[in-house]
């Protein structure tokens, strides 16, 4: 006679003798699931709730228009101001790539041995390394999003005060897009001249006329003509000769 089987017992896997623990399931699978629930339902109330900080209707004629990221890529809208021209690949795509590659291989550059130390009684051992490696970078990305923030209206504390007049203009500069390109204090691109001291420049007042009456074009500039009128191109023009 062939001999009695042994009973398999079916059910939820238990932890073995003398360790602590929980079983995946449905124990940790059902906690997971409760805690996924209660952030979803606080997601959906806020979406429901909130309404989003939407800008105006796109316009396409509206060149002056400066697009900026959500606040989670400032920081690499920022490394633009670093590395300008020719080096903008640098900032915005080897670093980046390079930090996302070092994060991959990670778990296949260190093979040392004996096995790390355990940090805390009762805790998996974990190098201690890596931690402190994320930590300095998650401290400077969170640096450079605070300085981008800071940036977006570039006015400087420092600078004497303006007239009505020069200040309507510079909100004209700022609107229209210019910082993108040009320089001015410690604000701005640096794709075209710097106008920090444009009005010290020789014939400054009569580029400025020229170029935003929509008469002319600086020969090799890749700057567009705008349209200005005469009210706009008046504040402008005070606002960039009080530059000197």
């Amino acid at each position: 006679m062939d001999e009695p089987r042994k009973q398999i017992q079916m059910g939820p896997a238990k932890p073995p003798k003398g360790k602590s623990g929980m079983v995946f399931f449905p124990d940790f699978a059902l906690r997971e699931a409760i805690t996924a629930a209660v952030f979803f339902i606080i997601l959906l109330a806020l979406a429901t709730l909130t309404k989003p900080p939407l800008e105006e209707v796109a316009n396409p004629q509206a060149s002056g228009y400066v697009p900026e990221p959500e606040w989670y890529f400032l920081w690499l809208f920022q490394t633009l101001k670093y590395f300008k021209g020719n080096l903008e690949p640098i900032g915005t795509v080897l670093i980046p790539a390079v930090a996302i590659g070092l994060l991959i291989a990670a778990p296949f550059i260190d093979h040392r041995t004996p096995r790390p130390k355990v940090m805390v009684p009762g805790a998996r051992p974990v190098r201690l390394w890596p931690r402190l490696v994320g930590a300095a970078a998650l401290v400077l990305i969170l640096g450079i999003t605070g300085m981008a923030i800071s940036s977006k209206h570039p006015v400087t504390a420092g600078e004497s005060k303006l007239t009505p007049l020069e200040a309507a203009g510079q909100t004209t500069f700022e609107q229209m897009g210019c910082l993108t390109c040009h320089a001015v204090g410690d604000a701005g691109g640096g794709k075209g001249p710097d106008l920090t001291h444009f009005a010290a420049q020789p014939g400054a007042q009569d580029k400025v006329l020229l170029h935003f009456a929509g008469i002319t074009q600086q020969p090799g500039s890749g700057m567009p003509i705008y349209q200005l009128s005469p009210e706009q191109t008046e504040a402008l023009t005070a606002y960039l000769m009080s530059r000197k």
